[in-house]
């Protein structure tokens, strides 16, 4: 399930990239039933960067000065929902931080 979470994530930054949003309802419509099957994507695009975020894995890029966030995101944030309304992470973001 990892790989086509990963291929739906893929697929929303191309069409975002080329200012397409002609399946945003379908892709959005994916990330629903996803969430319904026990998954949380997170995408933590311009989220501020701390050493301590244990759910990513950061590359550090350009100069690193002022506050650091997250640029790109190349791999989702990936939680499987479990029993008890808890959530375990099955998969690290893995991104890009730039400083501003």
């Amino acid at each position: 399930m990892i790989n086509i979470i990963n291929q739906v994530f893929e697929i929303e930054y191309k069409l975002r990239q080329k200012n397409e949003d002609v399946a945003d309802r379908n892709i959005k419509r994916i990330y629903h039933e996803l969430e319904t099957a026990g998954y949380k994507v997170i995408n933590p695009i311009n989220r501020a960067y701390k050493e301590t975020d244990t759910d990513i894995e950061a590359s550090l890029a350009g100069p690193l000065k002022g506050a650091l966030k997250v640029t790109r995101v190349l791999k989702p944030i990936i939680y499987q929902i479990l029993n008890d309304a808890q959530m375990e992470l099955i998969q690290k973001g893995i991104v890009i931080v730039e400083g501003e």
